[in-house]
């Protein structure tokens, strides 16, 4: 399977296939556990809002949603493990080019430095980097972070060099201990790093401050406005899914990010939780492709 750049998009995905309509009709779905893959190690942005997510939904479709980390190859082994399951509803995975349910959440991309790189805001480490490159983790090839740091190479803002992690755990591992100067990935995987002194943030990607850290700028405060980046969630199913089928996730979806218990828990570590119509999401997820299969082509990105 193809390596997909929208797969750090960051959208929550049901791969596998829900294609018989026989069982799996509103009062018969589901009828036994769902495993869910996540194709990217634990302790990323997925888990982060994939896992208190799924406790609820599991509660309201009164059956299990099991968690399966499934790393590797930019999120195409994971993908796999989902496409070769049996196309009956009980295997989910974040993947792409699926009909939309329900937008979860999102949550703000930050920028974060090593302690010990001599720049104290974004103006003086875009200085940092135009004198010698400074090299940038991300979650891997094609994610998102990859191409915010694309972004700013293009438009000549900095000076950066590309190493991708099979995921933000291992990215964040590596600039704690300084073996990577930068890193970009979502906020709520640097939020306790940051507030421990172990990382410095810099900036935040989105429009607006984040309300988990409001302290940190934004790239557009701090001189920067052509470069804008929000990562959101998703729940997507297959295309051919069902109406029915559709309808009963998208209504316990919207169960479960109106619990008032789920929107503290998720805004505590640094998401925004909300739903959306399937249309609104499925306009996002179309402008988004457009604008990052732009960077994808201008920063020669190989799509493997």
């Amino acid at each position: 399977m193809k390596r997909r750049t929208v797969f750090l998009m960051l959208v929550f995905l049901a791969a596998g296939g829900i294609l018989d309509s026989a069982c799996v009709q509103a009062q018969g779905y589901p009828s036994r556990p769902i495993r869910l893959i996540i194709p990217f190690p634990p302790g990323g942005g997925f888990d982060g809002i994939a896992r208190p997510f799924s406790e609820k939904l599991a509660a309201i479709l009164g059956q299990p949603v099991v968690l399966e980390n499934r790393a590797g190859a930019g999120g195409s082994i994971g993908a796999d493990v989902a496409a070769h399951s049996a196309p009956d509803g009980y295997t989910l995975l974040f993947a792409n080019h699926f009909v939309a349910i329900t937008k979860v959440g999102s949550v703000s991309t930050a920028l974060a430095i090593h302690p010990a790189v001599p720049a104290r805001d974004l103006k003086e480490l875009i200085a940092l980097s135009k004198k010698k490159p400074l090299n940038f983790g991300t979650p891997g090839v094609g994610s998102m972070p990859h191409l915010v740091g694309e972004m700013l190479n293009l438009d000549g803002t900095m000076r950066l060099v590309h190493v991708p992690y099979k995921g933000s755990g291992p990215a964040i591992t590596d600039a704690l201990g300084g073996q990577i100067e930068v890193v970009i990935t979502p906020l709520s995987n640097l939020v306790q790093h940051i507030r421990a002194g172990r990382l410095r943030g810099i900036a935040v990607l989105s429009g607006n401050r984040a309300a988990v850290m409001p302290e940190l700028p934004t790239f557009a405060e701090s001189g920067v406005p052509s470069v804008q980046a929000d990562t959101w969630y998703g729940l997507f199913a297959p295309a051919g899914t069902p109406v029915m089928a559709q309808k009963r996730l998208h209504e316990a979806a919207v169960q479960v990010l109106a619990q008032p218990d789920v929107i503290e828990r998720l805004q505590k570590a640094g998401y925004e939780p909300g739903s959306s119509t399937p249309e609104a999401l499925a306009e996002t997820l179309k402008s988004d492709l457009q604008r990052w299969n732009r960077v994808v082509a201008d920063a020669k990105i190989p799509k493997e």
